[in-house]
């Protein structure tokens, strides 16, 4: 089910959520029911894929999704490969600023001269 494969990935780059929170990420992205969304978070608990956690120190508690185990190796070759291509552009992105900081100085020093 995609949005299941959506919600693992969520979690993998964020980390422990609100249940709130992926409840709401649904409804956004997939346009599904509040209840829709808390049925597909049920069953990702039963087939053992998410769990619950209760943060107690929260005052009311607050109800947390977090992976269970590791993820299986397609999920994790499918996130390193976009955790590389999201390297490359910002190392792209990084070089391109550098390079107009250094067109935009040597402007400046021009000016300067004239």
């Amino acid at each position: 089910m995609e949005v299941e494969k959506e919600i693992i990935s969520y979690l993998y780059e964020y980390g422990n959520t609100r249940e709130s929170d992926i409840i709401n990420y649904g409804m956004k992205n997939f346009n599904y029911s509040s209840e829709r969304m808390k049925k597909v978070i049920k069953l990702m608990v039963i087939k053992g894929k998410i769990l619950y956690l209760v943060h107690g120190r929260l005052e009311p508690p607050e109800l947390y999704i977090t992976l269970k185990g590791p993820l299986p190796s397609e999920i994790e070759k499918v996130l390193l490969g976009a955790s590389i291509q999201t390297k490359t552009a910002e190392e792209d992105a990084q070089k391109i600023l550098e390079e107009a900081a250094a067109i935009a100085e040597r402007k400046i020093r021009a000016l300067r001269q004239d």
